[in-house]
């Protein structure tokens, strides 16, 4: 299951406040999204909505996931796109180490164009072949130059965040049913801000 949130303005009697819509996105053998709407961004949002789950959830570094995948062995998911962005974000910091490391993901996204209509045992047999291995590599990458640079450079951050999503980052290549991204989810997200806009305008 992937998910994601967004700001959802809700109108009060004499004022607007941001309330907060979720999507849960199932997988090829559970095609559904499921949206959920809640008052606030607390955990109590998820840890209802999840209740019964435990298997794979594929999300953002959010905290507010933490309390209900560690209580109903959840595993959790890393999402690729949000690491690529977190790198673009501090490009201009360490050109070198961004462009290096953004191929090295780009490569990662390869192997996952060669298995999009593979099955679910195909694919993870493909990854484990190509992916993985680029993982082991891109991962003695990252330590060598968190070791270059100051523990505050905006590029050491990046590479702390990816270093400590590693084991999430990793579920995809455990799982052939479990997407590279969250980018499904985000989608849906996007199509809620898109229309609440339109509703306004």
């Amino acid at each position: 299951m992937a998910t994601d949130d967004t700001i959802m303005p809700m109108q009060s009697k004499d004022k607007v406040t941001n309330a907060r819509m979720w999507v849960y996105v199932g997988d090829q053998d559970h095609p559904y999204n499921v949206f959920d709407f809640t008052m606030d961004r607390c955990r109590n949002g998820p840890t209802l909505f999840l209740k019964d789950y435990n298997q794979v959830l594929l999300a953002d570094d959010y905290a507010g996931y933490n309390g209900v995948v560690v209580g109903n062995a959840i595993t959790r998911a890393g999402c690729w796109a949000h690491m690529k962005r977190k790198l673009v974000e501090v490009e201009k910091s360490a050109p070198e180490i961004a462009r290096e490391a953004v191929e090295r993901v780009r490569a990662l996204y390869a192997v996952e164009r060669l298995a999009k209509d593979a099955s679910g045992e195909a694919r993870l047999q493909l990854r484990a072949e190509k992916s993985a291995p680029l993982l082991a590599e891109l991962h003695d990458r990252l330590l060598e130059w968190k070791e270059q640079l100051l523990p505050r450079h905006p590029m050491a951050e990046a590479i702390n965040y990816a270093l400590g999503q590693w084991q999430e980052l990793n579920v995809f290549c455990a799982d052939g049913a479990v997407p590279i991204d969250n980018n499904v989810s985000e989608r849906e997200m996007k199509r809620v801000v898109l229309n609440e806009r339109t509703r306004s305008s």
